[in-house]
């Protein structure tokens, strides 16, 4: 008897410690994955659908660390999950994702762009060959160029915005024309549709789709004070 209880607990603790060594090495596993590719957070990424309820989104990404409502929409609240490669923002109406947008933080963050053949980061503006909708652009609290399109029926009519947003990854010469076409509307001049060609050159680093109108997803971009404020 005496012998038998020492096997059988020398067996659970062999188990327990196995659960634990199990637990580090997945964890370990994760951490190199993480620091070396970008394919934990693609994929953790790729779950997030419209009409998914807020409470699952809770559940996949965990508690927002800000939050703001919408001045177009006020059935809109918008909530921001900012990591070290990328800026999430999730646009919640009724307790749905009414719509979502990702702005990649790191240059080697080249998600695919649902719906699309683009990829952020990796293809410029003009890579996405759907029919222009409208654009967006700002150089006061935020520099930024913004374009927008309608997907589709086999993408059940979502909207799409793509655009190059200022946290540090925009190139100096973009940085430029969008200040030069602000510049230019500012002062009341009539902008020309081929003047916009120089942003379609431009490699987006910010993706949006939802159901909501394409404006309430370029005003869900935080400025650059609360951008620093809420992550750096």
């Amino acid at each position: 008897m005496h012998s038998v209880a020492l096997a059988v607990a020398a067996i659970m603790l062999s188990l327990g410690q196995w659960n634990d060594t199990k637990d580090a090495v997945e964890m370990i596993y994760e951490s190199i994955i993480t620091n070396w590719t970008n394919e934990i957070e693609y994929e953790q990424l790729s779950k997030i659908k419209i009409g998914q309820t807020q409470d699952y989104i809770d559940d996949l990404m965990g508690v927002a660390q800000a939050s703001k409502s919408s001045k177009l929409d006020n059935g809109v609240v918008f909530y921001y999950y900012g990591e070290d490669k990328y800026l999430l923002t999730i646009a919640i109406k009724s307790e749905r994702v009414a719509g979502y947008s990702i702005t990649a933080l790191k240059n080697d963050f080249t998600i695919n762009i649902p719906y699309t053949d683009t990829v952020l980061l990796d293809m410029p503006l003009s890579a996405q060959k759907t029919e222009l909708e409208n654009y967006y652009t700002d150089n006061g609290n935020l520099d930024y160029y913004a374009q927008s399109y309608s997907l589709g029926r086999n993408a059940m009519f979502y909207n799409l915005v793509i655009g190059a947003v200022d946290y540090g990854l925009v190139s100096t010469d973009s940085l430029q024309n969008i200040q030069a076409i602000n510049h230019k509307l500012n002062t009341g001049d009539d902008l020309d549709f081929s003047e916009l060609q120089t942003m379609r050159t431009a490699v987006p680093n910010l993706y949006a789709i939802s159901e909501l109108p394409s404006d309430v997803m370029v005003e869900a971009m935080l400025t650059r004070f609360e951008f620093n404020a809420f992550f750096n």
